[in-house]
């Protein structure tokens, strides 16, 4: 439409302007050309009659003349009296036919082309006077009483000194107005034809062109919204041809771009989300753009109660953007009983800091295990340096002779017990360090009512010296297990539920089988476990009473290994505790 409404324009425009123009100036010129064809026309009349010295003679002379197709005389005496008219102004008229009007204007009237002809009605008194005084006029004379049609005429007198009479041309203009309403309803159907055939053309070029155009818009727009299908339906081999191959083109390279960014952002995004570090990025006021899941692990973001350590770690965050060297920035925090290590970097362009990118990585672990081998290494050199020393001490004074030979042998026993305590310490280590390594499990096929019956036997002996009922319940089916380990762990329970249970109260082993495990349960009625050692009670070397005598009281390592056999077997080992009511450890076994 808009093509069809342009070249519309553009013919009216051209067409309508030409037309104007030439009839313009085509009236102005024909019109002259009449007038200056009338003019000479009557000089060539006035100088023949002016030879001829009587009216009868200029009479027939006007008889003897031919006058121009259309156009009329009229013979004038000095005074403006109508003496002769010959002629007509239409072109059916008679050309020779001449009326005398010996009385002037009182005569009959000629038959003019649209109305009667009368010199009175156009040649005025003033024209009369420029002629008689000599001068030869054509123009465009109007009515003097208008509501007729406007006359081309030509004057000029006959004679001079005296002017004996005055000839008069008239014609009318219709005749080249109706050639040029002619022209001008030619322009018009040139018009119309022009918009025809602009009508068509346009049809004909948008089905071409436009067409061709809309198929591509229409195609760039799917591209823009990431569509990167060909455009089809262009076959052409010119320059839209080419524009839509070049489409096309343009499309499969963005396809290949597209992909090629998609598996490098999917790549990124996989090495981030996999990093066990906390991976932040921030912009440049302090917003969150990015978080890994290791992030939103790292302050719990689907945690409502804890939204403040969220907002804890942002606040700290955004400080450390804030600093004014832009450089990688290092920096310790602690949230709560957590320590968090945070390395940020900022991320430049060539217009300056987009934003910051931060990794937080959670170091409470690995501070708790420097902090737990610093310890475990002071109380292994603690518990090695006791015995020790007094090996050292009683050998000394027994080399020195200090002590009395009679109690030489006393001594020496000491020395004993000493070394074989640092025998089990050290054999407790070992087994330990064979345990968090997985090399001792050999689990078979165990009858748990035969195992209760020999965990019985061994320790009623026991349990009667010390003035303690044990109760240990009948085992029913099997489990599978290390018999030797699973041993160690009862031998291990019961004899800290023994030595911590007073004289008449009561140890009681207990089993609960359910459809996957099978939970065993070590009871006393001791003095119990205080509330705040139950989280550390099965850590190496750790002892609820420090007060107790290492005799009577263990290395603390005996539960330490309690928990890495069961977990070792795939199960778990708790506690429960109140104080002055006993004491439960409650160990659950997979089948």
């Amino acid at each position: 439409m808009k093509l069809w409404f342009a070249m519309t324009i553009l013919i009216l425009a051209v067409l309508g302007g030409l037309g104007f123009t030439l009839t313009w100036l085509f009236g102005d010129f024909y019109l002259q050309q009449k007038l200056n064809s009338l003019r000479s026309e009557a000089i060539e009349i006035s100088a023949q009659l002016a030879t001829e010295p009587s009216w009868s003679g200029r009479l027939n002379l006007l008889e003897s003349l031919k006058l121009t197709s259309g156009a009329q005389l009229v013979l004038l005496d000095p005074q403006g009296n109508l003496v002769v008219m010959a002629g007509s102004i239409t072109q059916q008229g008679s050309q020779n036919s001449i009326e005398w009007f010996p009385k002037g204007l009182s005569g009959s009237s000629i038959s003019g082309w649209s109305r009667d002809l009368r010199p009175s009605d156009f040649f005025t008194e003033g024209y009369l006077e420029q002629v008689l005084s000599g001068q030869t006029i054509s123009i465009k004379a109007l009515p003097v009483n208008g509501g007729a049609q406007a006359m081309l005429l030509a004057a000029t007198p006959v004679g001079t000194n005296p002017v004996r009479g005055v000839v008069l041309l008239g014609s009318s203009p219709i005749p080249i107005q109706e050639s040029i309403a002619t022209f001008r309803r030619l322009i018009l159907y040139a018009s119309l034809i022009a918009v025809f055939l602009a009508t068509v053309i346009s049809l004909i070029f948008a089905q071409h062109v436009t067409r061709p155009l809309g198929l591509m818009q229409r195609g760039a727009t799917r591209m823009a919204k990431g569509d990167f299908l060909p455009i089809q339906g262009v076959t052409s081999k010119d320059e839209i041809g080419k524009l839509a191959e070049g489409l096309n083109s343009m499309g499969e390279s963005l396809k290949n771009h597209m992909a090629w960014l998609s598996q490098e952002k999917n790549l990124l995004q996989g090495i981030v989300e996999s990093i066990s570090d906390a991976v932040v990025m921030m912009s440049c006021n302090g917003s969150i753009l990015y978080a890994n899941d290791s992030a939103k692990a790292l302050w719990q973001e689907n945690d409502i109660e804890v939204t403040e350590r969220k907002i804890q770690i942002v606040t700290i965050l955004q400080t450390m953007a804030q600093r004014e060297d832009q450089v990688e920035n290092f920096e310790m925090a602690t949230i709560g009983i957590q320590v968090l290590q945070i390395v940020m970097a900022p991320m430049a362009e060539n217009e300056g800091i987009r934003g910051h990118v931060a990794v937080l990585r959670d170091v409470t672990a690995s501070l708790r295990a420097e902090k737990s081998r610093r310890e475990f290494l002071a109380s292994v050199t603690h518990e090695l340096r006791t015995p020790l020393h007094l090996i050292q001490g009683y050998l000394e004074a027994i080399q020195d002779e200090v002590i009395p030979k009679d109690q030489n042998e006393e001594y020496i026993d000491l020395v004993l017990e000493e070394a074989k305590r640092l025998a089990r310490l050290v054999q407790e280590l070992q087994e330990i360090n064979w345990l968090e390594r997985g090399q001792v499990i050999q689990p078979v096929a165990i009858d748990l009512e035969n195992f209760m019956v020999d965990i019985d036997q061994r320790f009623q002996g026991r349990a009667q010296e010390l003035g303690v009922n044990l109760e240990i319940c009948k085992g029913s089916g099997q489990l599978l297990a290390d018999p030797d380990r699973l041993l160690q762990v009862f031998i291990n329970l019961l004899d800290n539920a023994l030595g911590h249970t007073p004289r008449g109260k009561t140890v009681r082993v207990l089993m609960v089988e359910e459809q996957n495990e099978i939970s065993l349960a070590v009871q006393d009625e001791g003095e119990g476990i205080p509330k705040e050692a139950l989280p550390y009670i099965f850590d190496r070397f750790f002892r609820v009473n420090k007060a107790r005598s290492r005799k009577d009281g263990g290395m603390g390592l005996g539960l330490a290994i309690v928990r890495q056999i069961v977990e070792a077997h795939g199960g778990n080992v708790r506690v429960e505790s109140d104080m002055g009511k006993g004491t439960t450890f409650w160990i659950s076994l997979p089948r």
